[in-house]
């Protein structure tokens, strides 16, 4: 089982996606904070640590729009919070941890890239984290649960994506890591019970442009150049 806490640091440069603090507070400054900005520290960036503090809500706030972050010992301190930066009040929902992994699975001949096509959008293969389960070994079952390959064979920890959706009352913010895969297969069988209507083979340099998410579409154009710079193939 990997120990995911040991990979954070190798995966700063590939990390893609949203980026958020953790702002513990009470329930009567919810509504000030999220139609004023005004936080006082601490902005934390680990939400387990968040949710230890004896305190009543936590507000997700989306880094990419803070301007001014600076660091104090070991938590963030920023002068403003845009209010719109806020991702989880009105009404609160209470931020929660997802756990998943996925396969970049590319052809072992040409410069391809297995790709999915769900509810219409182009998809990489990936899934949620099972109960005692490996983040690798759930890499593995869900490309072959996806796309019904079984050729199949895994390489390491390329990366990781991060976005943040409302679901059923819940902020849920969803850690995706993401593992190196070759294959040469030609016949995939699509689980359509996840709607998903096709698996097909597509130029790296297409996916990258294609795919329907802008934090898979960063994820592999990051790659590629980190792939360039060490002179990989």
């Amino acid at each position: 089982m990997i120990d995911i806490s040991q990979k954070r640091n190798d995966l700063q440069l590939h990390d893609s996606g949203q980026v958020f603090f953790f702002h513990p507070c009470g329930l009567d400054d919810l509504d000030r904070a999220a139609s004023e900005g005004l936080i006082e520290p601490p902005l934390l960036e680990n939400l387990s640590i968040a949710q230890r503090m004896e305190t009543e809500a936590i507000l997700v706030i989306d880094a990419h729009a803070l301007g001014d972050v600076r660091s104090v010992g070991s938590v963030y301190w920023t002068s403003i919070v845009p209010p719109d930066a806020i991702r989880n009040a009105y009404p609160y929902a209470p931020p929660f941890e997802v756990l998943a992994a996925g396969g970049i699975v590319r052809h072992r001949d040409t410069d391809e890239v297995l790709c999915i096509r769900r509810l219409g959008l182009l998809d990489l293969p990936k899934g949620k984290l099972e109960a005692n389960e490996s983040i690798s070994a759930c890499a593995m079952r869900e490309v072959q649960e996806e796309t019904g390959i079984a050729d199949l064979c895994q390489g390491g920890l390329l990366g990781t994506t991060v976005h943040g959706y409302h679901r059923a009352g819940r902020f849920k913010i969803k850690t995706t890591y993401w593992f190196a895969f070759t294959s040469r297969a030609t016949q995939f069988v699509p689980a359509e019970e996840e709607a998903i209507s096709a698996v097909c083979w597509v130029h790296e340099e297409q996916a990258a442009r294609t795919l329907g998410y802008a934090t898979l579409r960063s994820l592999l154009i990051k790659l590629r150049s980190v792939t360039r710079e060490r002179g990989g193939p």
